[in-house]
């Protein structure tokens, strides 16, 4: 092979390649190219917007897991029927602690794996 057929042009053509196409047909695929780029940017952009969608939506979702424990308890202890923790001294301020501790513990869980 001639050192000249190994070199390639700037769109990866060598000059042998060149010389065999006419410039209609150059110009029909360079445009072909363009407008691959030009699509190939459109779905770029197209996934990062979903992406940045996706992690918007999963951060909110993330929000009403850390609130949704704590509105669980509260709704069933105070549900208007008789509970017999509820005579005992400490039960109300061990509830309010699980409360808080178990709205903490899913807010750390979901820390630590980056939802939040």
């Amino acid at each position: 092979m001639s050192d000249n057929s190994m070199r390639s042009g700037a769109a990866g053509l060598t000059p042998k390649d060149l010389d065999a196409y006419s410039n209609e047909e150059l110009r029909a695929f360079l445009q072909g190219v363009r407008r691959y780029r030009k699509e190939m940017v459109l779905l770029h952009r197209k996934s990062v917007e979903l992406y940045e969608g996706s992690r918007t939506a999963r951060r909110v979702t993330a929000w009403l897991v850390v609130f949704m424990v704590p509105t669980l308890l509260g709704g069933i202890y105070s549900a208007n029927f008789h509970q017999p923790e509820t005579a005992l001294v400490w039960a109300w301020p061990a509830f309010l602690v699980l409360v808080a501790g178990s709205g903490v513990a899913m807010f750390a869980h979901l820390r630590r794996r980056g939802c939040i």
